[in-house]
């Protein structure tokens, strides 16, 4: 048998990725190009309430709620949010939820993703991943990002995803892949993107996986349920 050449490997994934990126150009283009001519009417939507998320969600129970600074809300101008701490006494855990919704895409803003505000923040970058949770309601898993991130001596965990009453998606593409096919079919553009952020003690970051997703589990639902309210 022939020696197998040691760079088949990588050239094979370079095609396999300039096969897979060329069509999602082309049809981000093809969006691009009709929503500069177009602007599709939207129906009206009600803002979801995030403030009704429940303030206790499990052994979880808000211990803060804070709001965002003035420029940064200009900023991102999110049509609703919430950004709330949670802690677990039993298990000594803390959370940190950040939920933002935009009611439209075809205004200019949108979700920021945590994967460039993060790291723009000095935040270093230790590990990335997608995983897939299981929650109540679903069938199917949904996928999330995970980072795990230092900065000073600090070590935290990130867990986030973007979701509507239609789909959950953890990659940011996707949600530009959607943006005409939804305002098609649909007659909305909305999202949110949801953060859980949590500390770790040490690097190790098994036991906080654990219970930020069985946080996520829990929170899910709830904001399922007001996303379905704003329908």
């Amino acid at each position: 048998m022939p020696d197998q050449d040691p760079n088949s490997k990588p050239n094979l994934l370079r095609s396999a990725l300039k096969i897979w990126l060329l069509p999602a150009v082309l049809i981000l283009a093809a969006q691009g190009a009709v929503l500069h001519v177009l602007s599709i009417p939207e129906k009206g939507v009600s803002i979801p309430q995030l403030q009704n998320v429940p303030a206790q969600l499990g052994a979880w129970k808000t211990v803060s709620e804070s709001t965002l600074e003035p420029a940064v809300q200009e900023y991102l101008k999110p049509d609703s949010y919430i950004l709330r701490d949670y802690a677990n006494p039993a298990s000594g855990s803390a959370v940190n939820l950040f939920v933002a919704y935009f009611k439209s895409l075809q205004s200019g803003y949108g979700p920021h993703s945590p994967s460039v505000c993060l790291p723009g923040s000095g935040w270093l970058v230790r590990e990335r991943t997608i995983l897939n949770i299981s929650v109540p309601g679903r069938a199917a898993a949904i996928p999330v990002n995970k980072f795990l991130l230092d900065k000073a001596g600090q070590h935290i965990l990130v867990l986030y995803w973007y979701q509507n009453d239609r789909n959950v998606w953890a990659e940011e593409f996707q949600g530009k892949l959607r943006l005409l096919p939804d305002l098609i079919k649909y007659k909305r553009s909305d999202v949110s993107l949801v953060r859980l952020v949590q500390p770790l003690a040490g690097s190790d970051a098994d036991q906080a996986l654990t219970e930020c997703q069985r946080f996520a589990r829990l929170v899910f639902p709830a904001l399922s349920e007001d996303f379905r309210r704003a329908d």
